[in-house]
């Protein structure tokens, strides 16, 4: 009873443990979304139209010139105002490829910033002989 328990408990954790999200490089993998191949150029509407699930988080710190720090009243902050270079968007996609893969990225200014993916790691049978 208690091998089987153990056994059930290690099939558990190295199933648990296979479906963990990795940074990755585009370029570098074999991710397609309706046949279209992801890379690091992918744009946004390349995801959104392609690829299965997609849910956006948009961000974006700095607004024409207002200072998303400043608080109401008076003071120096006040004119404290942005340029379009402290102006980041971000935006987070949530997505699954052709394979049924779980994939993040982060967007800046509608260019890949970076990308994880759950990369399932291949099942080795080992037999004692």
């Amino acid at each position: 009873m208690n091998k089987n328990i153990i056994t059930l408990a290690i099939l558990l954790c190295s199933t648990a443990s296979s479906y963990a999200m990795t940074a990755i490089d585009l370029d570098k993998h074999d991710f397609t979304c309706n046949q279209v191949r992801l890379t690091q150029k992918s744009s946004e509407a390349e995801i959104t139209d392609n690829c299965y699930n997609v849910k956006t988080y948009h961000r974006q710190n700095g607004i024409e010139g207002r200072n998303p720090s400043r608080l109401q009243g008076g003071g120096a902050d006040i004119t404290q105002i942005t340029t379009p270079a402290q102006e980041i968007v971000l935006d987070k996609i949530r997505f699954y490829d052709d394979k049924h893969r779980e994939l993040i990225c982060i967007f800046e200014h509608n260019m890949i910033k970076k990308c994880k993916a759950e990369i399932k790691k291949e099942q080795t049978s080992e037999k004692p002989e």
